[in-house]
């Protein structure tokens, strides 16, 4: 394994993004304490659907704010990460299971606002729920590789476009 420099520290981006994601583990704690206050279930509704779905919003935008130079600033500091996982570039199988394990942890949240009867009543038991589907949130992150860090930045960035490579187009024999 050929030696890697050390990426430099992303500064500021990558401690406010980290400050962000950080916080949007407490938006459910924060969201039951707040229901609490409140009478009116109607009100109730309102703050447990705002918190429920600003927490993953909160995380994309995190990851978007810490940019690609993070993500390799936390790859290469995370030495167990580089020796474990460290091809250049992402296989289509490994970005579909990462896309998936991205997508996977929103489900819990349309659950709640359209169908909360289908997901336990135990608040243990749906906080326990809700911190494994975080935990793969992470994941698939690092699953995904580094490209996907600078996708999710480029949603934040107005002036920022999509490229999409050609592919060759197989050669047909009836033509």
């Amino acid at each position: 394994m050929v030696p890697v420099a050390e990426p430099e520290n992303p500064g500021i981006r990558f401690y406010a993004g980290l400050t962000l994601f950080f916080l949007s583990f407490f938006m459910l704690p924060i969201g039951f304490f707040l229901k609490g206050l409140y009478a009116s279930h109607w009100m109730k509704g309102l703050i447990l659907t705002v918190f429920w779905i600003s927490a993953p919003l909160m995380k994309v935008v995190a990851i978007g704010i810490m940019g690609k130079p993070s993500y390799l600033w936390i790859k290469y500091k995370l030495h167990f990460y580089r020796r474990l996982a460290f091809p250049k570039q992402v296989t289509r199988a490994r970005y579909n299971v990462g896309l998936f394990l991205f997508v996977i942890p929103f489900i819990p949240n349309y659950i709640l606002a359209y169908a909360p009867h289908l997901l336990p009543q135990d608040y243990m038991i749906r906080t326990i729920l809700h911190l494994f589907f975080d935990l793969v949130f992470i994941v698939s992150l690092f699953v995904l590789g580094g490209n996907f860090w600078d996708k999710l930045r480029a949603l934040f960035i107005y002036s920022a476009g999509a490229e999409f490579k050609e592919r060759p187009s197989p050669a047909h024999p009836d033509r």
